[in-house]
């Protein structure tokens, strides 16, 4: 009886103490502004955008909420709050519809959210101070599973925890954004349900933090099994285990001779020779191959091709000078195997003249502060900073402050002749008004006086730095992989997760073990079942080429591809230098219609581009351009020159087939055109045959990728 009476005074107590924390003053930042959000009133395409909406700017996801304060509150002399009835207030109002209001009913009357806001309107509509205001320490979302089965729906969690020690269940104020709506429904209780099946990404936010929710559906229930190590330690453990856990069997091995020219594309930017090929599709060691490839002259010039696109090489084209030291001094890291780390250091680092010092043009590609911040983010971090310039980044944890603060610290460099550091110089904080304080990106300290780039490299290049290594590791996977594990590969952030986190983990702290040097990271991934894959699958499922169940279809560059034409044909003299490559220097800053009309980079930033083979123009300019029809008829080139010598159709079909596609015909193949050589008896008829044997060969599918 005793214990009885007990339970029931402690559920009493329990519940004034209920009562009276509802009963707490509503408080503006971990309450009011999650409604409005929520509601979408501060969404980029209502009054979160860069100049609001009818009059009324707030910003955007409530990142700021002293300035939405002062909007709500003070903005057109305080109307819309009406202190004397909370209920006539526009900020209710408006949103209700009990006034016009363009972006549609955002509130219901009788909801929890409304009685909240009027609440807190007749509390007098007030602020804390900043000794007892509540902030958002961390914020969690969780979901019943990880994994699940095609239709099935799940419960997800949301969990705030504030800086006064207090948890909150969130889960209504919460807002999410599926990367696939069409495939991804979430209910206003949270119900998840997956209707396809694949990788799914769910991104939530509560209040300014953003988080991700990665869901699995395989095709067919998995048995998920136990690891009988402790830790993954090589990319086929990592990619291996993903594909057990989404159902999917990994294509088969890619022939010798595929593979052969896979290698010689992705590390040198060259087909094989003819030579070359029998041999390794014989008897060849891979990782031999792979050793000698890495060692040779072609594999630096190509990776010079590379990382020369990648600090903006080609935007030097009214400097040639410039141009050559910037690209020769990045042409000797490539074949001194020059760390990465160092080579950041050297160029965040660089002054001098531009003409004479290679790394001075770090800071010559480009004209401003800004700019400069936003070129050092997107090549060593991997980073749109751009996204915070007029507002805190949406999906990420960059604010103004990080973006104007690392402009700040370019503020004093003196671009021209000659780069040079100066203390002079300012970058003015579009929030303030003032001149933005100098800042490393997420970085809450000031900097000791003198050159604060000294302490930005020491930050950047730092083994602790979560995003350096990732960066670059991201790229190399992507250029030899086919896409990045995160993609786009300059937009490494939490809410844009990897297919596979662990995996790109290892890789960043296996680059840093190894003396951040490119050629290591090169040649795991290429040792690497995974880069060993068949690209041939009878099955064209996305989630497979996304999970390197099968290898990829990659479309060979505009200077890769007009390489190889030249090669197959034997005839060069699409520079003004009839011998240089298009990845040379040359091919990068000369004026050249082929490379332009197949996609060469043109504008700044815009990185490695794919040829653009599939349209109409590129089509047109293969089918009767010069670029095929000059070479084909050549009479020094390759084919003219096999007719000359009146080898047999026979050889010649052999011997373009090894040099096209590093393969001999099928048998297929080789009785179509038996059948095609049989029906001419030669001379002007035979020529034509041939040129257009060879043609078909340039333009197919198969020559203008690299399986």
């Amino acid at each position: 009886m005793h214990v009885l009476v007990v339970m029931i005074l402690l559920a009493l107590t329990s519940g004034v103490a209920a009562a009276d924390r509802d009963l707490q003053p509503a408080d503006f930042d971990t309450q009011v502004m999650p409604i409005l959000t929520k509601a979408g009133c501060n969404a980029g395409a209502c009054h979160g955008a860069a100049a609001g909406r009818g009059g009324f700017q707030l910003s955007l996801y409530g990142s700021r909420p002293q300035s939405d304060f002062a909007e709500i509150t003070l903005a057109l002399e305080g109307r819309r709050i009406n202190h004397r009835n909370a209920l006539d207030s526009l900020l209710l109002m408006k949103p209700t519809e009990q006034v016009s209001h363009e972006g549609g009913t955002r509130l219901d009357s009788d909801g929890a959210d409304f009685k909240l806001l009027s609440r807190w309107i007749t509390e007098g509509a007030k602020r804390s101070g900043s000794a007892g205001r509540r902030e958002l320490a961390d914020f969690r979302l969780k979901a019943e599973a990880s994994q699940l089965s095609l239709g099935q729906t799940i419960q997800l969690s949301a969990t705030a925890t504030f800086s006064d020690g207090a948890q909150r269940d969130v889960l209504p104020w919460t807002v999410f954004k599926p990367d696939d709506p069409s495939a991804v429904e979430i209910s206003d209780a949270g119900k998840l349900t997956v209707s396809r099946i694949g990788r799914h990404v769910v991104v939530a936010r509560y209040l300014n933090q953003v988080v991700a929710l990665e869901l699995l559906v395989p095709e067919t229930p998995v048995l998920i099994q136990t690891r009988t190590t402790q830790k993954a330690d090589s990319i086929d453990e990592f990619v291996d285990a993903r594909l057990q856990r989404l159902g999917i069997v990994a294509a088969a091995a890619a022939t010798n001779a595929e593979l052969i020219r896979r290698l010689s594309i992705d590390l040198t930017g060259r087909l094989p020779l003819p030579d070359q090929v029998e041999p390794f599709v014989r008897d060849g060691s891979l990782s031999a191959h792979v050793d000698e490839l890495l060692q040779s002259d072609a594999f630096v010039d190509y990776w010079t091709h590379h990382l020369a696109e990648l600090f903006r090489v080609p935007d030097l084209r009214s400097n040639r000078p410039a141009a050559n030291a910037y690209f020769m001094w990045l042409r000797k890291c490539v074949a001194d195997d020059v760390s990465f780390q160092d080579m950041a250091r050297q160029l965040v680092l660089a002054e001098g003249a531009v003409a004479e010092y290679g790394p001075a043009s770090f800071y010559a590609v480009v004209g401003d502060p800004r700019s400069q911040a936003e070129f050092l983010s997107s090549v060593f971090l991997g980073v749109r900073m751009q996204c915070a310039n007029c507002h805190d980044h949406p999906l990420d944890a960059w604010t103004q402050d990080d973006y104007h603060g690392l402009a700040a610290i370019f503020a004093g460099i003196k671009r021209g002749a000659v780069i040079q550091a100066t203390t002079s110089g300012q970058v003015i904080h579009p929030a303030t008004g003032d001149p933005a304080i100098v800042r490393i990106p997420g970085v809450d300290r000031s900097l000791d006086d003198g050159d604060p780039r000294v302490a930005l490299t020491d930050w950047l290049t730092s083994d602790q730095n979560p995003y350096f290594a990732k960066a670059i590791v991201n790229r190399i996977w992507s250029h030899l992989m086919g896409r990045g594990l995160v993609e786009p590969v300059d937009d490494l952030r939490s809410t844009n997760p990897a297919t596979h986190p662990e995996l790109l983990n290892w890789l960043a702290e296996d680059f840093v073990e190894h003396g951040y040097r490119i050629r290591h990271t090169v040649r795991q991934i290429c040792l690497s079942a995974a880069y060993r894959r068949s690209s041939r699958s009878s099955s064209a499922n996305p989630t497979a080429e996304k999970f390197y169940a099968v290898g990829a279809v990659k479309p060979l560059t505009p200077a890769v591809l007009l390489d190889a034409v030249c090669d197959v044909t034997g005839v060069r003299g699409i520079l003004t230098n009839p011998d240089s490559r298009a990845i040379s220097l040359a091919g990068l800053t000369e004026k050249s219609e082929s490379l332009d009309l197949l996609g060469r980079c043109q504008t700044a930033d815009c990185g490695v581009a794919a040829s653009r083979s599939g349209e109409l123009p590129v089509q047109l300019h293969l089918l009767n351009g010069e670029l095929l029809n000059e070479r084909l008829r050549d009479p020094n080139g390759a084919l003219m020159q096999a007719v000359a010598a009146k080898k047999s159709w026979r050889q010649i079909v052999n011997g373009f087939y090894l040099r096209s596609y590093s393969r001999r015909p099928s048998v297929a193949e080789a009785e179509f055109w038996d059948k095609q050589f049989s029906a001419v008896d030669g001379g002007a008829d035979a020529t034509t045959l041939v040129e257009d044997f060879l043609w078909s060969l340039l333009s197919s599918e198969e020559f203008r990728n690299s399986r």
